[in-house]
């Protein structure tokens, strides 16, 4: 195995291999189904006959020390520890539900004869390039495995995989890579299984192949057959067939059946027959081969010669025996049937394994769409130990473990009609970001005051925001890294002349001479303050800002200024402060409830300028910003709001910075040119339960199939689908209640009263 991924097997025969990931198959809709089936058969197709296809489907099992060290979170001693512990506890009840010891994986080995070392390596970047490339028409990305890497996964079949090395390590030695992958000794003697010892641990294991294939197999047996909770290696060999030798053999096989029936012709008219009885089975061979002669000369089909193996290891004979007869009665069920190898182990551990020789001489002679209809892609899993715990896949029950971070733009959506838990959500997020990312901050913008607990319970902050409070904003607050690529006072004045054109603009908007003069008495409330060495205690006012226009000498300043007078002096002056608040805190929350109608718009976008502050100063310290908004389609009421966020949503990863819009009203908001786009171009979407009419939006700006529209119908809370960059998974999510972090996210009116009776409210 050389470091490059190359192995030679034997002299002159050489092997690579690939991680493929995982696709969203089987709860696809039917045309994407078929689309990924048809380039898998393109796929297959692209191969000559010169190179040799291994398709490996593998279970492992994942010990709970190591589930343990990558879900659970450790501990910063920053206060939160308890709450880590009660989520700790939480994610460790659910990885030993379903499947979560089990880690499945999905490799390609390609194998080909070549005369040199140079030339194999040649032939070996040719075959890379085309396979990513092959892979990427059915959206599944690859690895290509170094040779560290492929010795590792030989070395994990045997359970010797916790030994480090380094190829450094081999110079001098005298050791080569096989003695880092076999186990200390192997036992065939059997002959239907055999054992082996690694590490004082006896293992068992059997070899089994598919016998006979159904007339028409479907495209679930590898699916089924993975979905067996056990150690378990699925493999398919496949060996293309030079069409010119393929039609030949055909035709041979056609011309001796054709004689067999002139034999018995011949024989029935000798003993006063009129016709000769073709027995059925040599009738059914005999159209088999004619339609394969029809398929690979009219149909665009090849020839290929499969075998499939399933190997399965466990630690005592009895549960050897158990694994065995699940996958009989898997094949059963997919109207198949498994043979044992008697006295042929060896040779079939040896094909198992991921290294691209078949040592097994039985093989199955099946044109293009009958060698790919056992297509290896099932369900996504998302899994991540860094990632954010989102709750359970519902076809494998894996813990779900994503890392928004990774997405070429994490900005999301949380949707689902009231009751679906999609506040619960976005609260079971936050709490993980504050647990897992203590250098990370959360913003909220609250209307309807459901995040007050989540801020008593993390030490947060909660600005009241209303014409009656004593929490000030000062609209004119701003950083020296206001903006990056032009002036921060340039910036800053646009956002001014936004505010005064959705306060007093009117329909036509403000005119050009007012917005020069708008302009003007930004730059003069900004000079002194600048001048000073830009001191926060110094901040320039709304106050200041009004006193500079009625001091121009033109009339429209004046009268600018009169219809401000309501904002600065008179009722509605809530915003004409220095900001008084504390909003440095790790976790702020704007509580909007009680924002009149009158001042709603303009709250909404004080507020957005407030946390375009507090990304700016973060993204200069190194720091990551979550944003979180609930009732999204608020913003979406007042045209300035809805074209100031668009801006932060699209500034927001290059700022280090996450938005989330959380909403039930799908519609409302679809109704808006501006949010459909944002929508349309997110790559991370919580969909819940979801009404008839938002589906039906949905599923044509999402492209969501059928059956996936399913885990959005009539869903309980916490269940729905979650949308990942090109992944579709449905998840489940039940949280413990009688945890505190529960008591934080529960929005319940019965739970909430009752907690407000016993005085644990958090």
């Amino acid at each position: 195995m050389y470091e490059d991924g190359l192995c030679e097997i034997s002299p002159g025969l050489y092997s690579i291999s690939f991680l493929m990931n995982d696709i969203n198959y089987q709860i696809a809709r039917r045309e994407d189904q078929v689309h990924v089936f048809t380039k898998w058969c393109e796929f297959l197709n692209s191969f000559d006959s010169t190179v040799r296809i291994q398709v490996s489907v593998r279970n492992k099992f994942i010990s709970s020390e190591n589930m343990k060290k990558q879900i659970t979170i450790s501990d910063y001693a920053d206060g939160l520890d308890d709450l880590r512990h009660e989520f700790n506890e939480m994610l460790m009840s659910k990885a030993v539900q379903g499947q979560n010891g089990i880690q499945r994986e999905k490799y390609l080995t390609l194998s080909f004869h070549s005369p040199s070392f140079a030339q194999a390596t040649a032939t070996a970047n040719r075959l890379q390039s085309e396979v990513v490339q092959g892979l990427k028409k059915i959206d599944c990305g690859c690895i290509y495995l170094s040779g560290e890497a492929r010795v590792k996964v030989l070395s994990s079949y045997f359970g010797t995989d916790t030994c480090p090395w380094s190829y450094r390590e081999l110079l001098g030695s005298g050791l080569r890579t096989k003695d880092f992958i076999v186990p200390d000794s192997f036992d065939f003697r059997g002959d239907k299984s055999f054992s082996f010892i690694s590490g004082w641990k006896k293992q068992f294991a059997t070899t089994l192949y598919l016998r006979n294939y159904p007339p028409n197999m479907g495209d679930r047996l590898l699916t089924d057959l993975a979905d067996i909770a056990c150690n378990l290696t699925i493999a398919q060999h496949i060996c293309p067939v030079e069409p010119d030798k393929a039609l030949d053999t055909v035709k041979n096989q056609l011309a001796k059946m054709d004689i067999e029936v002139a034999n018995r012709t011949q024989k029935a008219m000798r003993e006063g027959y009129l016709a000769a009885v073709i027995p059925f089975e040599l009738q059914h061979r005999i159209d088999e081969a004619k339609e394969l002669l029809d398929d690979l000369m009219n149909k665009n089909q090849r020839m290929f010669r499969s075998t499939i193996m399933v190997y399965t290891t466990a630690d005592s004979k009895e549960e050897l025996e158990n694994n065995v007869e699940l996958i009989l009665q898997t094949a059963r069920r997919d109207n198949c049937a498994f043979g044992c190898l008697v006295e042929q182990q060896e040779a079939g551990l040896n094909s198992i394994l991921p290294i691209g020789k078949n040592h097994f001489s039985i093989e199955r002679t099946l044109n293009t769409a009958s060698t790919a209809i056992t297509i290896p892609f099932s369900s996504q899993e998302l899994f991540d130990p860094s990632g954010i715990y989102y709750g359970q896949n519902v076809l494998s029950q894996q813990l779900i473990m994503f890392n928004r971070t990774t997405l070429l733009n994490p900005s999301g959506f949380i949707l689902g009609v009231p009751g679906s838990g999609k506040s619960f959500k976005a609260k079971e997020e936050i709490e993980f970001v504050l647990m897992t990312h203590p250098d990370d901050d959360v913003i909220i913008i609250d209307p309807e005051r459901e995040f007050t607990p989540l801020a008593a319970g993390f030490d947060g902050e909660v600005i009241h925001i209303s014409s009656g409070s004593q929490a000030h904003l000062n609209p004119m607050d701003i950083t020296e890294n206001y903006s990056d690529d032009e002036s921060p006072l340039n910036l800053k004045t646009e956002f001014i002349l936004s505010m005064c054109e959705m306060l007093i603009g009117g329909r036509e908007g403000l005119g050009g001479d007012e917005r020069t003069l708008i302009d003007r008495a930004v730059r003069i409330s900004y000079e002194r303050f600048f001048a000073r060495g830009a001191k926060k205690d110094e901040m320039p006012t709304l106050k200041d800002f009004y006193e500079i226009l009625k001091t121009q000498p033109e009339p429209q300043a004046q009268s600018l200024a009169l219809s401000l007078e309501i904002y600065t002096e008179g009722g509605l002056s809530t915003f004409a402060h220095k900001t008084n608040v504390q909003t440095t805190k790790r976790l702020v929350v704007y509580d909007t409830r009680d924002l009149g109608k009158q001042l709603k718009a303009l709250g909404l976008l004080i507020v957005l300028d407030q946390i375009w502050n507090r990304i700016t100063s973060n993204k200069a310290n190194g720091k990551r910003t979550w944003i979180y908004v609930d009732e999204f389609y608020l913003l979406f009421q007042e045209q300035t709001s809805a074209n100031y966020f668009e801006q932060l949503y699209k500034r927001a990863r290059k700022w280090g910075a996450i938005p989330t819009g959380i909403t039930q009203n799908v519609t409302d908001l679809l109704q808006s040119d501006t949010a459909c786009t944002m929508l349309s171009n997110s790559e991370f979407i919580l969909l819940l339960n979801q009404s008839p009419v938002d589906r039906a939006s949905l599923v044509n700006i999402l492209g969501i199939s059928e059956r996936q529209l399913q885990y959005v119908t009539n869903a309980e809370a916490g269940s729905g689908l979650m949308v990942a960059g090109k992944a579709i998974v449905p998840f489940v999510d039940s949280f413990p209640k009688d945890t505190q972090l529960y008591r934080m996210m529960t929005t319940k009116f019965d739970e909430v009263r009752e907690m407000a009776r016993e005085g644990d409210n958090p």
